[in-house]
Order: C-alpha cells, then structure tokens, then sequence
C-alpha cells in the first residue's frame, strides 16, 4: 500500500485561528494506493470556520490514464510535426520540384521550391504552393485540436497558445465522477451558491503550484484535473478547469465562463447576484467570479485586488465554457 499523508499539525491554536481566517489550509490530505485502487481523503475548513470532510474512491488506471501524457504546448515540437505532415502530403500527391523545411530556429515552417524552367512550371509550383499553405492551416486546427490547444487573445492583447482548458474539462468529467458523486453526496438538494462555495473552498485548500508568468509559457504548469487531485496541487488555470469539469456536471442550467487575466484565471457563473459581488458581463451575460485559486479565503464574488483593478480596466478575456 502506498500512503501520503498531507495533514499539518500547527504549534499554536491562536496561529490557527489567525491563519484561517484569511486563508484556507488541508487540514488532513490522505490517499491510499491497493489493489489498483485510489482512496482519497481530505479535511478542511470552509469559509464559516466548519469542518468538511469528503472522500472518494477511484480505479487507478481508469483515474490516472486520461491525458497521461499531456504537455504545455511547444512551438518548435509542433512545427516539426506539421512539417513532416506537409512533405508526406507533398509525396503522396507526387509533387516534384517543393518542399517542406523548418526555419533556422524551428518556429515556422517554410516552402522551398526549386527554379522553374519555364512559366508553365512557375503557374504549378505556386498552385502547389497555395494549397500547402491551405493544407498547413487544416493540419494546424487539427493539430491543436487533438492535442487539446487553443490560439486565444489574452491580456495584455497578445495572442498565444494554451491548454484549451474547456475541452480539458470536458475530457474530465466522467474521469472525476467518483469526486462529482461524493460532492453531491455531502450537499444533496441545496443551492447553487452552496455548491460553488463548497467546491470553491474545496479547491482554495488544495496547495498551490505556481505557473510561469510567461505568455507562450502558460500551460507549461498545467495540470489536468485528474494529475491535480492524485498530486494535490495546481496553479489557477489548472484548478479553474478541474472547477469547470465539476460545476457543469452538478450545476447544468446556468452559463458558466473562464475568464483569463494577466497571470491568472478566475471561474465566472450566471446566477443570482449578491450586493457585493464582483461581476463581469459578456455577450448579454452576467457572471459571478469565483476565484478558486487560494491559499486565500475568497467566496463567490469575492476576488483579490489585482483581479478587481483588472476587471474595472478591462484587461481580461472570457471564454464560455458551455
């Protein structure tokens, strides 16, 4: 049996009470490993200081296996691999006279064609030309799609490629059934509110490991939802996504959202508004932000300083998520 135990033992009770007030901690993080089973467990305190308790079971290989062999996107990596895509197509259609090559520093890929002979042959090797460019675009969307990337706009405007955290999430869902179940197990019929604060305590006690600040770096920290709850630990974009997979399988009227910002991602849910709620509206939309990063002790509507100065400048990106 393989055992990890997450649980912190304080010195004082008075640094505890002070801790928590302001942050929320595990105060118990347990899984057990038998018989190709997973066993989790975790303890914590919610925003009122009361005591939550859950625990799931899951088989490993069925928990584990789903986006194994994940990676942050790679440019270089990704243009070797349209590359060798272009010059089979290129044999395949018995082109002669061009081809495929990566550029010096492998960032783009480019096409070299060989001196025509004459303006008939010139005409045909640009015809060639023009549909590899077209044939590059297809194998570029696809590239990204099966690899679970995304091209988006982030702030502060640059354009850039992430893990495409909605896709991800929805990947996920029957993955983290047994997590979705016991969830609703603890709650039963309750409110919307309840359930975003439940799992947003949930996920704000879970460590943090910090991402790069990195625009084309941003999913090099990524953890898929599954990886984050068997290491117990994630940056914001990996526990926003592992929130999506979560609230879209007990919460499935309301519209939900990512919303990305400079270093950081907040999750935003339609439904009804508190007085001190911090909101954004988007296509007619209006979303409740939930920031479930932690370690700092943040309810539905409530977000740190820097998220709130980068809403009111409007320096953030929403991508709808169903």
């Amino acid at each position: 049996m393989t055992h990890h135990n997450g649980a912190f033992f304080w010195l004082s009770l008075s640094f505890l009470l002070l801790f928590s007030s302001s942050s929320l901690a595990q105060s118990f993080f347990q899984l057990d490993e038998k018989d190709n089973q997973l066993h989790f467990s975790y303890h914590w305190d919610d925003f009122d200081g009361n005591q939550n308790a859950i625990e799931f079971s899951a088989h490993k290989k069925d928990f584990l296996e789903p986006l194994k062999r994940y990676r942050g996107f790679n440019r270089e990596r990704s243009q070797r691999e349209l590359s060798r895509q272009l010059n089979r197509y290129i044999r395949q259609q018995n082109w002669r006279g061009i081809q495929a090559k990566l550029t010096p520093r492998q960032q783009s890929v480019q096409l070299v064609t060989s001196r025509a002979r004459n303006q008939e042959q010139q005409t045909q090797l640009e015809q060639y030309k023009r549909r590899l460019r077209e044939y590059y675009n297809e194998r570029w969307i696809d590239y990204l799609d099966s690899n679970f990337y995304e091209s988006i706009s982030l702030p502060p405007g640059e354009r850039g490629i992430i893990p495409d955290h909605a896709a991800i999430a929805s990947e996920m869902e029957n993955v983290i059934k047994p997590l979705i179940n016991a969830i609703g197990e603890q709650l039963g019929d309750n409110t919307q509110r309840n359930y975003i604060n439940y799992v947003t305590s949930f996920l704000q006690q879970i460590p943090y490991n910090e991402l790069t600040n990195k625009l084309d770096s941003r999913g090099d920290g990524f953890t898929p939802p599954n990886q984050l709850i068997y290491y117990n630990q994630g940056d914001c974009d990996s526990k926003v996504t592992l929130m999506t997979a979560i609230m879209r399988n007990i919460i499935n009227n309301a519209k939900m959202a990512i919303i990305y910002l400079p270093e950081h991602a907040v999750f935003g849910i339609n439904m009804s508004k508190r007085d001190n709620d911090t909101t954004i509206e988007h296509e007619g939309i209006q979303y409740v932000l939930v920031d479930v990063t932690g370690p700092a002790a943040m309810p539905a509507g409530t977000v740190g300083e820097d998220t709130e100065f980068h809403i009111r400048t409007g320096q953030y990106t929403v991508k709808p998520v169903n």
